[in-house]
């Protein structure tokens, strides 16, 4: 530990950008809401104990190997814990063994991931923001096939054909943003719906969301260029997606644009009920 910090804070920004997507799997246990009983208590609980099991392990490996070689011993390395434990250890197997698990654990991270990634998509699909292949479900199974299968396929060519660092890159500046979005959506439900019924409420508001934003804002400024030029093509094309066919499609807008008209006693030229909406989400999902 003599030289822990040899490039300072911007090291250290630069390293939590590229290795945030370690961190990424615990909000996806949200995404399994319709999947658990009583939500409202578990899931918090769930996501809290997550975080603090896998925090707490991850540093203390870091301690563990920082305390046992010079941080020049990982530079270059493409398994710089298997290196390490070589030469701590003298044998040549403990490595072996390490690597081993880690190509292991790969198969549980990729099914939280894709576990996560085909609930959102049902979920967007249900709410009229992507077409309706999206919010279907087997009948055996009452899962998101179509939705497993396009994650399947999507994932397998991005591992295929694109670099892992830059993948890393581009999972990370997509759930800080992400992050950034949602801690700025706590402050301004707070603040225009005061007396909403919630189910969870975040402790320590308005302090609680500001840190995350200035948090998850300081490691995005530590991102590569070219992360950032990725990041907004995709989301030009999320845009544009959108504005075709989501906003035209949502059954959100649609049920505000329906009690608009109600309340200014103007007909609603075909535009669906809440009734109707409920219904006709209701039936799908059992239909399909």
């Amino acid at each position: 530990f003599a030289d822990f910090a040899p490039f300072g804070a911007a090291g250290v920004g630069a390293a939590a950008g590229t290795i945030f997507f370690s961190y990424i799997g615990m909000d996806a246990v949200s995404t399994a809401g319709d999947e658990v009983k009583n939500p409202q208590k578990t899931m918090p609980r769930a996501l809290v104990a997550a975080l603090l099991v896998v925090t707490s392990f991850y540093v203390l490996v870091s301690v563990a190997a920082l305390g046992a070689q010079n941080w020049q011993e990982f530079d270059g390395q493409e398994a710089g814990l298997a290196v390490i434990l070589d030469k701590v250890t003298g044998a040549n197997y403990w490595g072996t063994v390490l690597a081993a698990g880690a190509v292991i654990s790969i198969f549980s991270v990729t099914l939280v991931t894709m576990y996560g990634q085909t609930r959102i998509l049902f979920a967007m699909g249900r709410d009229g923001l992507l077409p309706p292949l999206f919010a279907r479900v087997n009948p055996r199974s009452m899962t998101p096939v179509n939705n497993t299968v396009v994650v399947a396929v999507i994932v397998g060519l991005l591992a295929g054909f694109v670099p892992l660092d830059y993948l890393a890159d581009l999972v990370s500046i997509g759930t800080l943003v992400a992050f950034c979005v949602v801690s700025l959506g706590v402050i301004i439900l707070r603040r225009r719906e005061p007396d909403l019924p919630r189910g969870f409420r975040v402790p320590g508001y308005p302090v609680t969301p500001a840190l995350a934003i200035l948090a998850c804002g300081y490691i995005l400024a530590s991102l590569h260029w070219y992360t950032w030029v990725a990041f907004a093509g995709w989301l030009a094309a999320v845009l544009v997606f959108y504005f075709t066919w989501g906003r035209h499609h949502s059954a959100l807008n649609h049920s505000a644009l329906n009690n608009s008209a109600l309340n200014h006693g103007a007909p609603n030229h075909g535009v669906p009920t809440n009734g109707a909406l409920n219904n006709g989400a209701h039936n799908n999902g059992g239909e399909q």
